[in-house]
């Protein structure tokens, strides 16, 4: 139990990450978007076949507590 969980919780990380450093200077590039795009499908391309991915391990995990936590296996 807790494997789809930990997916989702690492996906989230990388996203955020990715996110945070790409807006971390005063001066954000002009591929920032495009970056923060690649990424996020990449994220759901990796996540979808394991979990369903929703990319936020709270959306994810709410419904998974009130359905008998078998969706967290």
């Amino acid at each position: 139990m807790g494997g789809a969980f930990v997916v989702e919780t690492f996906l989230t990380f990388v996203f955020v990450l990715v996110i945070l450093g790409v807006t971390a200077s005063e001066k954000i590039s002009a591929l920032a978007g495009l970056v923060i795009g690649a990424t996020l499908t990449m994220v759901h391309l990796i996540g979808i076949p394991l979990t369903g991915t929703s990319v936020n391990p709270a959306r994810a995990l709410a419904p998974a507590v009130f359905t008998g936590g078998e969706a967290l296996a």
